[in-house]
């Protein structure tokens, strides 16, 4: 498996912790990006240019072209980081899901209430037919991407994600991952994710979203543990 991000140099500024978050914990896996041509991101990164005056659906598939049909990966967006380490075992398990052709995609957070548990795993559920795919981490093959970005409408990234519905993928078996013991509700719609434990996401209309992930943030900006109290703490004393 491989990690694909997508990102545009308007959000630079948010690069530095998505490197310091997935050097941290995804340093092992071979990455791929998505950004606009001109612009630099990283060395160690596969990057492939897409043009800045397409919208997102076909900013997507025109770099979707350049690679295999049979891939795996983790599609990602700059601004949904890792706070705490992945569960790699039960990660290594949705991959061979998906490797062997199980299912579709499986989105590494939950959204949505009264979700049916799937059979082919204890931690997940089978996604809403209103939403079969969402602009959050989720593991899939290139061809499947390529698929939802052919087949759903939509000028513009929220179009295209209110319209990843059975109506445009009638083919795709989703899943999303969710342990009942461990993943706690954060905000209206979204819970917690133990086995890819990110921020979802740490960046709403260009500022940090610090309604929801104040602590994580905090910690990260700082690269360390410490309590919220302690932070404020020393914002008085400096």
């Amino acid at each position: 498996m491989k990690i694909l991000l997508y990102t545009h140099s308007d959000y630079s500024w948010v690069w530095k912790y998505w490197h310091q978050q997935t050097d941290k914990f995804l340093s092992r896996y071979e990455k791929i990006c998505f950004l606009n041509s001109g612009s630099f991101f990283r060395d160690d990164y596969q990057t492939i240019s897409y043009d800045s005056d397409e919208n997102y659906k076909d900013r997507i598939s025109s770099c979707l072209s350049n690679l295999d049909d049979n891939e795996i990966v983790i599609f990602c967006h700059e601004d949904m980081f890792l706070y705490d380490k992945p569960n790699f075992q039960v990660l290594n398990e949705y991959i061979d899901l998906i490797k062997n052709d199980r299912c579709s995609t499986i989105k590494l957070i939950r959204a949505f209430e009264n979700l049916k548990k799937s059979e082919l795993h204890d931690n997940l559920l089978i996604n809403t037919d209103s939403q079969l795919f969402s602009i959050q981490p989720t593991i899939l093959k290139i061809r499947t991407l390529k698929y939802i970005y052919k087949s759903v409408p939509g000028k513009n990234i929220w179009d295209f994600e209110g319209n990843t519905n059975r109506k445009f993928l009638n083919d795709l078996i989703s899943l999303c991952s969710f342990d009942s013991n461990l993943d706690k509700k954060r905000g209206k719609y979204h819970y917690d994710s133990s086995v890819y434990p990110y921020i979802c996401t740490a960046v709403i209309k260009g500022k940090w979203n610090y309604k929801e992930y104040k602590k994580e943030l905090f910690e990260i900006f700082y690269n360390k543990k410490f309590s919220l109290f302690s932070y404020y703490l020393s914002r008085i004393k400096s």
